[in-house]
């Protein structure tokens, strides 16, 4: 009776075929279950077609070879060998015998199939509570399990694939390792490659072949000898590295597949088991999680650096708008023009008040000042630009649009005015003297952005716009006045009472412009 022998553990069996169909799989419903993933839960059938046995693949991941060469299905003759998976099967007809081995080919592992043999990405086993595991092979791997969960402890994205170099040395008989993460293109970039010893490598000599197969079809491959392997046959790299022995893993996690890990040894055959293979795939499953974690809070850390910064410019409600609205960060232009109002606010009589307090009196006496002026110009959405030694310099219309920026410009100025009174009643109580500011607005185009060398930028405006405003503060403005530009004055009049100053000759300007006072005095309600 027709019979099929092979070796399973160093342990030679035979199936007599009795019956037909006869089932091939890891499942246990076949007729003949062997138990290793290189081999499809329903992988074969052998089925009686008159005189003869046929065996029939049934759409495995592997294949199915007969003599070497891959079958959908084929007739079987005396002494054919039927490599189903990592099993070398023999075909007999009589009572031959025939030396029987494990063969040494290429091999696919799906992702599908790994995670419900393993469950990697269940929660793991309670500390205390027995190992379930029931094999040494899943031993292994639950230990690795625990091993790579470490991954998950390193917060930025190079040292976790520092921390994946170091795991697949300590766990597999590689010789090169490398990581290659796919671009948002979908272009696959080495990020790293390590010897044995340690020593980056320049190249890695992954086979585009092997890489489309990886990512695409979400398998894991092993292969014993490439170059003889008629899968990558075609494959120029692999002729050009002389790919030997090699391993590659999809990093996974879920469904999305980031990248490769490709671990070989270049100069000899066989290196590698399904074992092996099973051991790369779970590490590239957390290699994956830790490397998606890095990024995510590399994305984080820079979110937070990005909103640090603006907070040293803007009211909270601009910053939450700001970063709401998303803007693209690129190595384009960075300013623009823009029509925006411009506010400076200046202490009277500084210098001479500094002659007689200490240091840190005066660091004290400014900060008080400076946090007045920083919460009038956050109050009505404004941008802080900067501190000029006693000075305030801030705008409004700017990083976002404000049609009203000249009137919110004029009721900062109000407010801090209004602070400045209440903070002038704590240091009468406290037997010290007044403080008095006085200010300017005016409004027209500007630069306005990132503006600055290679090393440092300021988000700051620019143009004659700031230039008059500084100038009215500077030599037109009086103690506890508010004046204004004529741009302003055309926007804000029906709005706040001003009073024509006549019109003025400003240092470094060609021409007379006339100036308006703010008659603050006629005005009830924010500004009193």
């Amino acid at each position: 009776m027709p019979e099929l022998r092979w070796v399973e553990s160093d342990v030679p069996h035979r199936l007599r075929l009795d019956a037909s169909p006869s089932g091939v799989g890891r499942a246990s419903d076949n007729r003949l279950v062997l138990k290793d993933f290189s081999v499809s839960r329903h992988h074969a059938r052998l089925e009686r077609r008159g005189d003869t046995w046929w065996v029939v693949d049934l759409g495995s991941t592997n294949g199915v070879k007969v003599n070497s060469r891959y079958v959908t299905d084929a007739m079987l003759s005396d002494g054919n060998e039927i490599q189903i998976g990592n099993f070398a099967l023999s075909y007999h007809t009589g009572e031959s015998s025939i030396g029987l081995s494990v063969s040494s080919s290429t091999f696919l592992r799906t992702l599908e199939e790994f995670r419900e043999d393993f469950r990697l990405e269940k929660e793991p086993s309670k500390k205390g509570v027995q190992s379930t595991a029931a094999t040494p092979r899943e031993r292994v791997l639950e230990a690795l399990a625990q091993v790579a969960r470490t991954l998950l402890e390193v917060e930025e994205l190079e040292p976790v694939l520092e921390k994946v170099m170091e795991a697949v040395f300590e766990q597999l008989p590689a010789e090169r390792a490398y990581i290659l993460l796919f671009s948002p293109e979908g272009q696959a970039e080495l990020r790293i490659a390590r010897s044995r010893g340690g020593a980056p490598l320049a190249e890695a000599p992954v086979s585009q072949t092997i890489l489309d197969l990886v990512s695409r079809q979400k398998v894991a491959v092993l292969t014993s000898d490439a170059q003889a392997d008629e899968r990558f046959a075609a494959g120029l790299s692999v002729r050009l590295h002389q790919i030997r022995s090699a391993m590659c893993a999809p990093l996974w996690h879920r469904d999305a597949v980031i990248g490769v890990l490709f671990v070989d040894t270049p100069l000899a055959t066989g290196c590698f088991t399904t074992e092996h293979l099973d051991l790369l795939t779970a590490l590239a499953n957390y290699a994956a999680v830790a490397i998606d974690r890095a990024r995510l809070n590399d994305h984080i850390r820079e979110a937070r650096r990005v909103r640090e910064r603006l907070e040293r410019y803007h009211s909270p409600a601009v910053v939450e708008a700001i970063v709401g609205r998303q803007r693209p960060t690129g190595d384009g232009e960075r300013h623009e023009t823009r029509e925006v109002s411009v506010l400076f606010a200046d202490l009277v009589g500084f210098s001479a008040r500094c002659e007689t307090m200490e240091p840190q009196e005066v660091a004290r006496f400014l900060g008080e000042f400076f946090t007045l002026a920083s919460d009038s110009v956050f109050e009505f959405g404004g941008t802080l630009d900067k501190f000029i030694g006693d000075a305030a310099m801030a705008f409004f219309g700017a990083p976002l649009e404000q049609p009203d920026h000249a009137e919110r410009a004029v009721l900062a100025a109000m407010a801090l005015r209004r602070r400045l009174k209440a903070w002038n009643h704590e240091r009468e109580l406290a037997g010290l003297d007044i403080v008095e500011v006085r200010m300017a607005v005016n409004s027209g185009l500007v630069v306005v952005g990132e503006i600055g060398s290679a090393n440092r930028v300021d988000y700051t405006v620019l143009g004659n716009t700031v230039n008059v405003a500084a100038r009215l503060e500077e030599t037109v403005a009086e103690p506890g006045q508010i004046v204004i530009g004529a741009a302003t004055q055309r926007v804000v009049a029906h709005l706040f009472p001003t009073e024509h100053l006549g019109s003025v000759l400003l240092r470094g300007m060609q021409g007379k412009l006339p100036v308006f006072r703010l008659l603050t005095e006629e005005i009830t309600g924010p500004g009193d």
